[in-house]
């Protein structure tokens, strides 16, 4: 059985991941229960264009979800380039699903950075600093758990209420500064 990593990133106030982890055998359940989140006939939820009370009604059936759904958040403060700061978070991310055994990450699709991340990945694999895994961009409306993902970022974000109310699902916390190189 693998694990799955689905993460999405906030550019607010610093630069963030956040990152839902599910198991292989609750994927189709969870992408039914997220597929819920949704407001009429909208293609996807998108945490930033909803309304109040569609977040209330999310973050009521994600917290449910907090035996099924562990949540990553790997930041870094406003000290750098946007580039660096993603390749830092990446980097840290990558770092924590090898060593959690996920076997599949897929990352909300953000054309602009997609071949520096695939790059991040590529090279910690090749060095040996992370195991093998499968790695993708998709898009927010392809993947209905990387809702989950874009939601736990803004609820971090948000801070106060919000972050205590994802607390409980959150496994790691990481505050990044440069991209970690390890000797291979």
């Amino acid at each position: 059985m693998g694990r799955h990593l689905y993460s999405d990133e906030s550019k607010v106030d610093g630069f963030r991941f956040a990152g839902a982890v599910v198991d292989e055998d609750d994927l189709r359940r969870l992408r039914r229960e997220v597929l819920q989140w949704r407001v009429g006939h909208a293609r996807r939820w998108h945490t930033s264009k909803e309304k109040p009370e569609a977040r209330k009604h999310a973050l009521r059936r994600l917290v449910r979800l907090r035996d099924h759904v562990d949540i990553v958040i790997v930041e870094h403060a406003k000290t750098h380039p946007e580039y660096v700061a993603r390749e830092a978070c990446v980097d840290a991310l990558a770092r924590w699903a090898s060593d959690h055994g996920v076997t599949h990450w897929t990352l909300e699709q953000d054309a602009p950075v997609e071949y520096r991340d695939r790059q991040t990945i590529a090279m910690l694999m090749h060095t040996g600093e992370i195991h093998r895994m499968t790695y993708r961009h998709e898009a927010g409306a392809a993947e209905p758990l990387l809702w989950i993902a874009d939601f736990a970022a803004w609820l971090w974000t948000k801070g106060g209420a919000y972050r205590e109310a994802l607390e409980p699902l959150v496994v790691h916390h990481e505050v990044v500064r440069e991209p970690t190189r390890r000797a291979a």
